[in-house]
This record gives structure tokens, sequence and C-alpha cells, in this order.
């Protein structure tokens, strides 16, 4: 059930940053989402924030739920959830939406990190 609202909110995620991929290569009805465009560069960091996001969520995801089908707490499992969608919005607006932010860009990268390694490790654990 985690897994399933957590792959849910990721998918709607993507949707908004390819969204803005598609606004910055000036397509027409997607005009407003185009705002703080400053050229070649916001679409390429724009692409990029996509691109991570679909890099990152597979294994994550895959991972949450394995943990959450070998009867992993819910605790744990929320809050790794909570904090890679953190993470990745964290990320997704750094690159995305904002020219140069490296508090918001080192933050989503550390906390994904940290996200797949505590369910890692948590899975690893559970099959010895």
């Amino acid at each position: 059930m985690i897994s399933t609202l957590l792959t849910s909110i990721i998918a709607i995620w993507l949707l908004i940053l390819s969204a803005r991929v598609i606004a910055l290569r000036e397509v027409s009805f997607l005009k407003f989402f185009s705002f703080n465009n400053f050229g070649e560069e916001a679409l390429q960091r724009a692409v990029r924030a996509q691109g991570n996001l679909i890099e990152y969520a597979p294994i994550f995801l895959i991972l949450l739920f394995i943990a959450e089908y070998n009867g992993a707490h819910p605790h744990m499992l929320y809050m790794t959830a909570t904090l890679f969608i953190i993470a990745r919005l964290m990320h997704g607006v750094a690159f995305g939406f904002m020219r140069y932010s490296p508090f918001l860009r080192v933050g989503g990268t550390l906390l994904t990190f940290l996200c797949i390694l505590i369910l890692s490790i948590s899975n690893i654990v559970e099959v010895l």
C-alpha cells in the first residue's frame, strides 16, 4: 500500500517535470509553465531534473516494494518514502525551476542517497 501511494505521487511529480520541459520547448498550450525561462540553460536543467527523477525513482520504488512485501515496519517505510519525496521535490525544483540553488540540489541528492541506503540495509538485514 505504501509503495502504491508513493509510486503514484512520484508519477504526478514526473508529469509536472515533463510539462515543464514541454513548456520550455515553447509549446503554446503550456506557455504559462515556462516562467523563469532563461534560455537554453533552463531547458537543459529541466531535462536533467526530469531525467534524474527517472534514474533514481525506480531503484527506490523497487527497494520500497521489497521492504513492504517482506513486512518491514510501516513507520520506517513511511519515513523513507516521505524523505524520498522531499528529496526529489528539492532536487526537481532546484534543477527544473530555478537558476541555481546548491542547498536544494545537494540536500535533495544527499536525502535521496540516504533513503536508498536505509532501504538497502533494511532489506539486507531482513534476508539475514
